[in-house]
């Protein structure tokens, strides 16, 4: 059976249909969801994983969900609340937010003012009110560290895969590092009018809290 562009498109706004269909009513939402209803929500791809296209669409149902609870309940969070990340049965999802509004003359390319020796970099790409740079070890092109940077904007996502989830700090503000089994590491944070990523592949925690501690304009 071959699966078309439009058979996932429809099966995608279906399930966000019946998902939506499940949460309490705007007027109910004046209040801060917890992480386990949030975490809730990727629960329920489990029951459709029995084939990859049902797997894919309902992932892009996820994010349409997350991102439709962001515009319609965001207002009503804390000042404070800027980035997290639930888990549930080998999805993980996230949500990274802006501080600030961002600067009249528009984003900035950030740049890491340290890096472990050997890393040089591979590419850098503009995109949209954004960048990403990724830099390749000299000896080891297997090792690498991609920095995404993004303006004015939420960032959301699902990873899958077990990840650990743990709160740290970059440059004094709260974050996230997700941490897989086999040595990947996502490191999550928002400065002012931007949103950041760090992504790698062979670097510990202590060398990507550094990096990231470390970003100058």
């Amino acid at each position: 059976m071959n699966i078309t562009d439009e058979m996932l498109s429809a099966a995608a706004r279906s399930a966000a249909e019946r998902w939506l269909n499940t949460l309490p009513g705007r007027e109910d939402c004046g209040h801060d969801f917890s992480l386990t209803f949030e975490a809730s929500m990727t629960a329920l791809l489990r029951r459709r994983r029995r084939r990859r296209w049902k797997t894919l669409a309902l992932l892009a149902a996820v994010i349409g969900v997350l991102a439709a609870l962001l515009v319609g309940v965001g207002a009503e969070r804390k000042d404070d609340y800027r980035v997290y990340a639930a888990q549930d049965d080998g999805f993980v999802t996230y949500v990274i937010r802006p501080r600030e509004d961002p600067f009249s003359h528009g984003p900035h390319r950030m740049t890491p003012g340290w890096l472990p020796e050997g890393y040089v970099i591979e590419e850098s790409v503009d995109l949209d009110l954004g960048f990403r740079t990724r830099y390749v070890h000299s000896g080891d092109e297997t090792k690498y560290i991609t920095l995404y940077q993004r303006c004015a904007g939420d960032d959301v996502g699902t990873l899958l895969g077990d990840y650990e989830i743990e709160d740290v700090q970059v440059d004094g503000k709260d974050a996230l590092l997700l941490s897989e089994a086999d040595g990947e590491r996502l490191l999550l944070w928002s400065n002012g009018p931007n949103v950041y990523k760090l992504f790698s592949g062979s670097l510990e925690k202590e060398d990507l809290l550094h990096i990231a501690n470390n970003l100058k304009w």
